[in-house]
Parts: structure tokens; sequence; C-alpha cells
């Protein structure tokens, strides 16, 4: 018994492929075992949040935009 993956179906594929195919398939293929998975959360980048303290101007910009007597409820 082997614990190897069957294949086969990939064999028939590469049998069927034009030789520019197979080179095509040959470097991506390669480019896949040299290179490390790419980690999901790669394109998540860090976020330091806002430039400034939007909880301490809270009060302010509820004055801007309600109106002074609005500010405080």
């Amino acid at each position: 018994m082997t614990a190897a993956h069957d294949y086969s179906d990939l064999h028939d594929l590469i049998e069927r492929l034009e030789p520019e195919q197979a080179e095509e398939l040959r470097r991506h293929a390669l480019r896949l075992v040299k290179e490390p998975p790419a980690s999901r959360f790669r394109v998540l980048r860090s976020f330091d949040g806002p430039p400034e303290d939007l909880g301490a101007r809270a009060k302010h910009i509820a004055r801007e935009e309600l109106g002074e007597a609005d500010a405080d409820r």
C-alpha cells in the first residue's frame, strides 16, 4: 500500500498538451513549488487608527454637525 496521491488525471491532461503549453505549465508548476504558499493574511496591512483621536473630538464634531444645543444629548 502506498501513501502517494493518484494524479493519473493530471498525467492524462499533460499528455494532451502541445509543447508550448507544456512549457508554460512547467514554468507555473516550478513557481508553485519554489515559492512558499501565500498567507491568507498577507494582503492585510497594519492599521494604527486615524491620525487624530475622534473620541476626544466627538463633542466638537457633534456641535459642528448638529448644532450647539444638540451636542450634549
